[in-house]
């Protein structure tokens, strides 16, 4: 496998293909980096360039830019890379001053990315080549407003929280970077629309197995507080319906969210108080995506199967997953996948559904 090394401008430098590996990491829930190794020679830094962008030669759109090179002259004798998603692009912006957006939540995304790296009212913050897909506009209705966030950060928030997720794709053919909202394709056994794809030991698709269920970290109701101090202050709760032991309550301090404020163009904006507890309530609802239930069939597939990755399935599709001896079949999404080439060919490994490193951290935490 070969990879093309290009700039910003969307000039072409070479051809890098003298590597000792490289693992190739896409996730649908946050941005990703990985090291690339090179023997240490003028033509390979001089390729591997700070700035610069890398891709497969067989999927441009996917490329990622290249942030850091080192060199150690020890036993290894390396020259390496370490290189993000484009998603990056966007941690070059914050979500300046507070700004609020409703409509689909693909629309509403695509919102937040207009007004402060594609069309912002200072001109200083437009990120050169970038445009918004036309697709973008579908999903459930929704309002979200931020105030000073990075903006990557708060994409991969609000995006993980209705079950999408977004891409800046490289398009050399019209020289512009496209942020596109997406969403993967439901084809586990419980729909009918798709394709199935189901991954279980009986079907020999499946190496090995690895089952956590777990409410460690699960919070069920928040409670929102905004703008104002001690018993003045706004406060919201979310799934204020919960009792008893169905209840785990989260304090959410979103004092940050006020309900007069300026706006990039220094005009006061005054939201009414039901807006303003709407968006109370969704940052509640925000941060409850982020302390769910974790249940997960983590599984080492075998990737010879009759399934085919990029052919039957792909990140960011709900797939089927089924333990017989444990009697359990889970319907989860693929939410990271690692391709890694080097000498000896390629090999890909898969994560799912709720078994985010940061998340099984902290059961294990919990555990000990």
């Amino acid at each position: 496998m070969d990879f093309y090394i290009f700039d910003l401008r969307f000039n072409f430098h070479g051809i890098l293909d003298d590597y000792v590996s490289v693992p190739i990491t896409r996730s649908y829930v946050k941005k990703t980096s990985f090291t690339i190794s090179v023997p240490p020679s003028a033509k390979n830094l001089s390729l591997l360039k700070k700035g610069r962008l890398m891709a497969k030669q067989n999927d441009l759109e996917h490329a990622y830019i290249i942030e850091t090179i080192e060199y150690a002259d020890g036993n290894d004798n390396s020259l390496m890379a370490t290189v993000f998603s484009l998603h990056h692009l966007l941690k070059k912006r914050i979500v300046l001053g507070q700004q609020s957006f409703n409509g689909p939540i693909g629309q509403v995304m695509s919102n937040f990315v207009i007004a402060n790296a594609v069309n912002p009212v200072n001109t200083n913050r437009i990120i050169p080549s970038l445009v918004i897909s036309a697709d973008n506009n579908f999903g459930p209705i929704t309002t979200e407003t931020c105030l000073d966030e990075q903006l990557d950060d708060w994409l991969f928030e609000i995006g993980n929280k209705f079950g999408v997720s977004w891409d800046i794709l490289f398009d050399y053919e019209h020289k512009q970077f496209i942020f596109k909202v997406w969403q993967g394709v439901d084809r586990s056994e419980k729909q009918n629309a798709n394709s199935r794809v189901i991954f279980a030991k009986e079907f020999d698709n499946v190496i090995s197995q690895d089952y956590v269920d777990s409410d460690s970290d699960y919070r069920s109701t928040a409670i929102v507080a905004g703008e104002g101090e001690g018993a003045e202050r706004k406060r919201v709760t979310v799934n204020d319906e919960k009792s008893g032991f169905e209840r785990d309550e989260l304090f959410v301090d979103a004092r940050d969210l006020q309900s007069t404020y300026q706006d990039e163009n220094g005009q006061e904006v005054t939201i009414p108080t039901s807006e303003y507890e709407s968006v109370l309530i969704e940052r509640g609802k925000n941060k409850l995506s982020e302390h769910q239930k974790i249940q997960t069939l983590d599984s080492e597939l075998d990737f010879n199967s009759s399934f085919k990755y990029e052919r039957d399935f792909f990140l960011g599709d709900i797939i089927s997953v089924k333990n017989t001896k444990l009697g359990l079949i889970l319907h989860t999404r693929i939410t990271q996948v690692v391709e890694t080439y080097s000498k000896e060919g390629k090999t890909l490994k898969a994560e799912f559904g709720s078994n985010i490193p940061s998340i099984i951290d902290k059961i294990k935490k919990a555990v000990k």
